[in-house]
């Protein structure tokens, strides 16, 4: 809000021109506030899409995950970008932890901004031809506000245990100044669940002919639904929804240059959900810069998994005049270099997800998992031969391989490995010795709280191993 602190500064800055005396003296006209900034149905339109642009927030988990796991090394031009979190020798202050304890407020500012839009929407005024749209937007807030949720859950709490105590801080409404405890992971979880099966009902039915990448709808909603049920280990819920997406059709698997046009924007192929980005640098600066300089590049183990034959060699990954490799995933479109849209949920994920979920089940349908792994293969690498499995064991390793080759750079590899109690080991050509292996057991697959957030909030308890 412009308060009068503002008005006197602005007072000081225009002195030689005119006095401010008056406008001192009277309520200023430009008061911002939710008394006024939320009138017709445009206006509340206006508050969902900064909620949407907040979801900008998942770039971090991407960074931070390429930079914990083996998927990224540090680049041949680096000087400092991401180093400390690359070894491990991040710490919960802005100094040290700046990568890690990024997450916190990213997705916190995206829930108080639907916390604020959301009791809004009832009372706006809209025309009778505008009411329909008020469902539409209530939907994408809740749906914004669980994804925001979830993210925090990933980050900064332990191993999905419903019965941790130390989940995250839920926040169901604005307040600027409270200081909440940390909610259970079963509280938050369960808030995440009905926001995004309440979001889903309000939403119209999707087709191929209407469905859009760019904002939630039903199709997109229950991908996150498919995600968020394999991180829990539900995995019959995690089928269900991942054949819901795939049934759908609005997004089938793309192979050959139809798969390399959407790292360049040429195209929407298998894109469930992205956030445009039309002039930001945003998410490709994190690993080049746009004169050239390498900061983070692929990791020579990411860059060994993939044959002559898979496509994804080249498209993920390429090489400057130098010899350096850098991560040509999110490297340049024609809007200009490093501008490019946040591939936040695509059709590839599904298949993996349902894969994962029907070996990792009670009783394993291993015809099934190889089938949706082979599928994707074949898109991917010309003149595959699909592969018999026998063993479920191998096939789970085979369907973990995958993600770490398919959805490299995309926020899931630490995460991955976290959720199944693995460590990270990197090839000793990607890191010095020291930071080659964090243990399963590590307190560092828990990211820190700020201790911004501790100092300020005596409510909040920090995560073990940090301070």
């Amino acid at each position: 809000m412009k308060n009068l602190k503002n008005i006197i500064l602005g007072c000081v800055a225009v002195a030689g021109l005119y006095s401010c005396e008056k406008d001192l003296d009277l309520q200023p006209t430009d008061t911002f506030s939710d008394a006024n900034a939320f009138i017709t149905i445009d206006d509340a339109q206006q508050g969902v899409n900064g909620a949407f642009g907040r979801y900008g927030a998942y770039a971090n988990d991407m960074y931070v995950s390429a930079l914990i796991s083996d998927e990224a090394k540090l680049g041949a031009n680096n000087s400092g970008q991401g180093a400390l979190t690359y070894r491990y020798q991040f710490s919960s202050d802005g100094t040290t932890g700046g990568d890690v304890i990024g997450g916190w407020g990213g997705y916190y500012a995206l829930i108080d901004q639907c916390n604020r839009v959301l009791p809004k929407i009832a009372t706006v005024t809209a025309r009778p031809d505008e009411e329909p749209r008020r469902n539409i937007l209530r939907a994408h807030v809740l749906g914004l506000r669980a994804l925001g949720h979830f993210g925090l859950l990933q980050s900064y709490s332990k191993v999905y245990d419903y019965n941790d105590p130390l989940g995250v801080p839920l926040m169901l409404q604005s307040n600027a100044t409270g200081q909440p405890a940390r909610n259970s992971v079963g509280e938050v979880m369960d808030q995440i669940i009905a926001d995004l099966a309440e979001a889903k009902g309000l939403l119209p039915d999707v087709t191929p002919a209407n469905f859009s990448d760019t904002v939630l709808n039903k199709v997109n909603i229950a991908a996150y639904q498919a995600r968020i049920a394999l991180y829990r280990k539900d995995y019959d819920q995690a089928i269900a929804f991942a054949t819901e997406v795939i049934n759908s059709n609005v997004k089938p698997l793309a192979s050959g240059p139809a798969f390399a046009s959407i790292w360049t924007d040429q195209s929407a192929n298998e894109i469930l959900f992205k956030i445009r980005y039309e002039t930001s640098t945003g998410i490709g600066s994190l690993w080049t810069t746009t004169g050239g300089d390498v900061y983070i590049a692929p990791s020579d183990k990411l860059r060994a998994s993939y044959s002559g034959s898979d496509i994804r060699g080249t498209v993920y990954i390429g090489q400057d005049g130098n010899g350096n490799y850098y991560v040509n995933k999110f490297f340049e479109s024609a809007r200009g270099g490093r501008v490019v849209h946040m591939k936040a949920a695509r059709i590839a994920e599904m298949y993996l997800i349902r894969a994962e979920a029907n070996a990792r089940k009670t009783s394993p349908d291993i015809a099934a998992a190889a089938a949706d792994l082979n599928l994707l293969r074949s898109n991917r690498i010309a003149g595959y031969v699909d592969q018999t499995f026998v063993d479920v064991n191998v096939l789970i390793n085979e369907i973990m391989e995958e993600r770490f080759k398919e959805l490299a750079f995309e926020g899931f590899r630490y995460f991955d490995l976290k959720r199944n109690g693995l460590p990270v080991q990197r090839l000793l050509s990607d890191a010095n010795p020291e930071w080659a292996e964090l243990p399963a057991n590590s307190f560092r697959f828990v990211l820190p709280i700020p201790r911004d957030e501790i100092n300020a909030n005596p409510n909040v308890v920090q995560n073990n191993g940090y301070n």
